[in-house]
């Protein structure tokens, strides 16, 4: 089941976001981050199973400052708007409402961050920015490598395809020879035989093999972490 609410955002805004709550019994709060297609029946798809993993899952829609419902596809027009949205929105305030959610759910959670392409390098951001953060979750953010000046705060799963041009082989070194640096535990995954988006059933990219694997090792860790 899930519910709009609108929480403050840091510069006062309303910020909406759907909440899926577990029926079993809750083992933390996990902040799903959207990919450039907004909050789409792939977000709400994951956000469900998480919640039935007994996680309390907050989906912020980061688009809302420029567009309401943003809920896009994966043809060429949308790709194309949803790099328009991304591009005009930038990095700093969809971090900062990220945070937000963060410190709305830490009062009674501890809490994770899971996000996906653009939202898997938010994830990255926020695990750098965000104190009281718990562990975070990257799936093939292909601007990851743009923002390896600090290290994350907490435990940092990333998930990256191996025929990802988006992250190619050089870009996915850097990340895993950061990991290999840091003073954070950074545990960097490569699929073989995945591409960018192969996580996401509604793509051709979807590659199950690695999606089942990569989502067992998600829970696994968040399971851990939280």
């Amino acid at each position: 089941m899930n519910n709009k609410i609108f929480i403050k955002s840091a510069d006062d805004k309303d910020l909406p976001v759907y909440i899926y709550e577990p029926s079993t019994a809750r083992i933390g709060a996990v902040v799903l981050i959207q990919e450039i297609f907004g909050v789409n029946d792939h977000i709400n798809n994951i956000a469900e199973n998480f919640a039935k993993e007994g996680f309390v899952t907050w989906v912020p829609d980061l688009f809302y400052r420029i567009e309401d419902n943003v809920n896009l596809s994966y043809g060429s027009e949308d790709i194309k708007k949803g790099k328009e949205l991304k591009d005009e929105l930038g990095w700093e305030l969809p971090t900062m409402d990220i945070i937000s959610c963060i410190a709305n759910l830490k009062v009674e959670h501890n809490v994770a961050t899971v996000g996906f392409c653009y939202g898997g390098t938010l994830s990255w951001n926020v695990a750098c920015s965000a104190y009281g953060l718990d562990a975070s979750v990257c799936f093939y953010g292909s601007q990851i490598t743009n923002f390896l000046t600090k290290e994350p705060k907490c435990p940092t799963q990333v998930h990256l395809g191996q025929k990802d041009a988006t992250i190619n082989t050089e870009a996915q070194n850097k990340i895993t020879d950061f990991s290999k640096q840091s003073q954070t535990n950074i545990e960097v995954f490569n699929y073989e035989n995945a591409d960018h988006g192969f996580f996401c059933d509604q793509r051709d990219s979807y590659h199950k093999e690695s999606a089942d694997l990569s989502y067992v090792r998600t829970l696994e860790f968040l399971k851990k972490s939280l």
